[in-house]
């Protein structure tokens, strides 16, 4: 007796929940009563009846996905915003970071900080010591934003417009944050001429690829030797 009842409520539950068909049905009637409408072919009734169902059977397949998921240990991940705890991990890197090359450069912490900021995300982008990159900044400009070379290299690396600018993907080299990506760039892409080796990529940063300045590229690779050893050692 208990299933046969089942079968029962279970019917009326579900003729006593209208679907979007049953709705476009009780329209067509209440139009043809008042005169609005006279006839609609079968075509056009299906194709209302398909598109009015189209959202609940998304609906229906979401839910079932989801319940898949769930149990199959799934979980779904909002990608637009990052999670509290990467942001915190970020915000204690920078700060750490930030407070090493004040330290060790006698940079004023507010700018050590901001810098530390595009010198972290520069070197990830690129695959290089933020060390590096952080002891050539300060060789090319004491991270000072709006300084320009009588050459025509501007920003904080240091970098010419008419030479990188196309290559770093750049229309203004000025911005000091897109001038460190460009700078990290341009050193990344040295590293990769010179086969690795770091001495070799910063001469040809700073007096280019196929210069034959060796003296002038030897004393900046001293430089920025010198400014690298005394940013490492605030680690000890």
């Amino acid at each position: 007796m208990t299933q046969p009842q089942s079968k029962t409520m279970h019917r009326a539950v579900v003729e006593s929940s209208p679907g979007p068909c049953s709705w476009f049905s009780q329209w067509r009637r209440r139009t043809v009563a008042v005169g609005c409408l006279t006839r609609t072919p079968k075509a056009v009734y299906a194709a209302a009846c398909a598109l009015l169902s189209l959202p609940l059977l998304l609906a229906g397949l979401s839910v079932a996905i989801a319940k898949v998921w769930s149990h199959q240990g799934y979980t779904t991940v909002a990608l637009a915003k990052p999670a509290a705890e990467v942001r915190m991990v970020r915000q204690t890197e920078v700060a750490r970071f930030g407070s090493k090359v004040s330290s060790a450069f006698g940079i004023a912490d507010h700018v050590a900080t901001e810098f530390a900021d595009w010198i972290l995300e520069a070197a990830e982008r690129q695959d290089i010591a933020p060390e590096l990159l952080a002891s050539l900044l300060v060789t090319e400009s004491s991270f000072r934003k709006s300084v320009r070379s009588s050459v025509g290299a501007v920003g904080p690396a240091q970098v010419r417009p008419d030479y990188w600018g196309a290559f770093c993907g750049s229309g203004d080299l000025t911005d000091p944050e897109q001038n460190v990506y460009c700078g990290a760039q341009v050193l990344s892409h040295m590293m990769e001429r010179c086969e690795g080796d770091t001495r070799c990529a910063l001469a040809a940063y700073n007096v280019g690829p196929y210069a034959k300045r060796h003296s002038a590229a030897a004393r900046y690779v001293r430089k920025v030797d010198g400014y690298l050893a005394s940013l490492e050692a605030q680690a000890l």
